[in-house]
Order: C-alpha cells, then structure tokens, then sequence
C-alpha cells in the first residue's frame, strides 16, 4: 500500500512540474510575456523588432491588442498581462491618481507625434471664423491639443492653467471662435470626414493609414510625452523585465527603428547611441 501511495505521489509531482514547465525555465525563471498594446505602430514595434530579441534569449511573447487607453492600465494592475504599452508619463500620473494604482514606467520607445490632420486644408492659414477642430477627449491628450493651438496663435490659455491638465474652461480668449469638438482619441482619424481639423495621436494616425508627413503641423514631442513601457512596480527588476528593456536599448532595435520608424521620436537611449 505504500509502495502504491508513493508511486501516485511521484506521478503527480511530475505533473505538477511538467505543467509549470510551459511559463517557466528550470531556474523558476518567468519565461513567457503577455503586453498589451494598442493596435498600430506599438504592437508593430514588438512584434518585427523587439519580440525577435527576445525570443533569442528563449522568451515567449504575446501580444494582447486594445482599442482604448482605459483597459491596458486595468490589466496591468489584476495581473492580467505583464506589461504594456500605449501612453505618455503624464496620462500615467493622472491616470494612477484617479484609479488609485502605482503603475511605473521606466523607460520610453520610439514614438510617433501628435499632429494636426485635415481632409480639406494642408495650412494653418486655412483656419479661419469658426473652424472645426476634433481633439482627444481623454484629459492628457486634450491638453496637448490646446497647447499647440496655443502655440500657433489661435487661443490663449490661462496663465495659471497647469499645462499638462489644460481644458477647454481654460481658454480665456478664441477670437476666431474655434469650435472644438473632443472626441474618443480611436475616432478623432474618423472625424476628419466631419471637421476641418482633427488632432491625431501618432499611433491612431498610423493605423488608419495616414502618414506622419501628411500633418498640417507635428507636435515637438517632449520627453514627458513619448511613449513609455509600462509594469507593476514590483516587476520592475524581474529578469523578464530587464529582458524586455535591454531588447529596446538594443543596437538590433535601434537598426529596426532607423530602418522601419522613420518620422518618429527617439528615445534618449537611442540618440545617445547616436552621439545626438
């Protein structure tokens, strides 16, 4: 009877090891990743020249595409996925501070700008009484919005405005009363068909088959506002998180981007490998 009983106990521990073998290295190692990403450029960038790093190194990657900038945060946070990738440190900061979470980013990737995209006119002199104008609705890229409108002379904001959280309550003059129409930032390439202008994330424009160089005008994109790899602060310093960062400071990773990113932001690490 015991021979028995230590012969099923055996089975099941070889079980039980096989079936975590399918995550995990023999170390304990996690060697499967789950990102999510906005469809587009982001999970293009994982998927052609990053994911290829990895794999190297005998990682398993999924991507875990999303159509807003709400659900990513909310599967990172559960544990739903491990990592992801689609926002700006300062919709990061907010977006902690509404939900209540810590969420971090440490580091940025190639970004594509935010720009001003129209059907009808290729000038900012098209912009006259009453021009339509779509934006993002989510408070982040709102503000970037305004900012530029800002810095092409159409509206003035409030000096006391807190530039990273500026809203349409903030605009204290619009002498050619600009009619602003925020809309869910996946639909601002839609409203093109019913403005005059819309402001476009980089990632949105892509994806419906604009091209950077088709904007009226290009954000000059601040640090703060590429866009950054995502994580539970307590991942930070996992191997599979270390791995997924040496993948984007990679020489590999910097060819893909000259190769397949061009118009976009670099990163610092990346221009410093420039010597720019």
């Amino acid at each position: 009877m015991k021979k028995t009983l230590l012969y099923i106990t055996l089975i099941l521990s070889l079980f039980v090891l096989g079936a975590c073998g399918g995550t995990s290295s023999a170390s304990g190692e996690k060697k499967e990743i789950t990102i999510g990403a906005t469809a587009g450029p982001y999970s293009d960038q994982l998927k052609e020249g990053v994911i290829p790093i990895l794999e190297k190194e005998g990682y398993k990657v999924k991507i875990v595409e999303f159509n807003d900038y709400i659900q990513p945060n909310i599967a990172l946070n559960e544990g739903e996925i491990d990592a992801n990738l689609f926002q700006n440190r300062n919709y990061l900061k907010q977006f902690n501070k509404d939900h209540d979470m810590d969420l971090v980013a440490p580091y940025a990737v190639p970004t594509a700008p935010i720009g001003l995209y129209s059907e009808k006119h290729t000038s900012l002199d098209d912009i006259k009484e009453g021009t339509t104008i779509a934006t993002p609705n989510d408070p982040t890229n709102l503000a970037r919005s305004l900012n530029m409108l800002e810095d092409f002379g159409l509206i003035k904001i409030n000096e006391d405005a807190e530039p990273t959280t500026v809203s349409e309550k903030d605009i204290i003059d619009n002498k050619l009363n600009l009619k602003i129409k925020p809309v869910d930032p996946a639909q601002t390439p839609r409203s093109l068909g019913d403005t005059d202008f819309a402001f476009i994330n980089g990632n949105y424009a892509l994806a419906s088959g604009l091209k950077l160089d088709e904007a009226v005008e290009i954000e000059k994109t601040p640090e703060s506002y590429l866009i950054y790899v995502t994580l539970r602060k307590e991942d930070v310093d996992k191997p599979f998180a270390k791995a997924l960062e040496k993948a984007y400071r990679s020489d590999e990773f910097l060819d893909y981007t000259n190769k397949n990113a061009k118009g976009y932001v670099k990163p610092p690490y990346q221009l410093e490998k420039e010597g720019k």
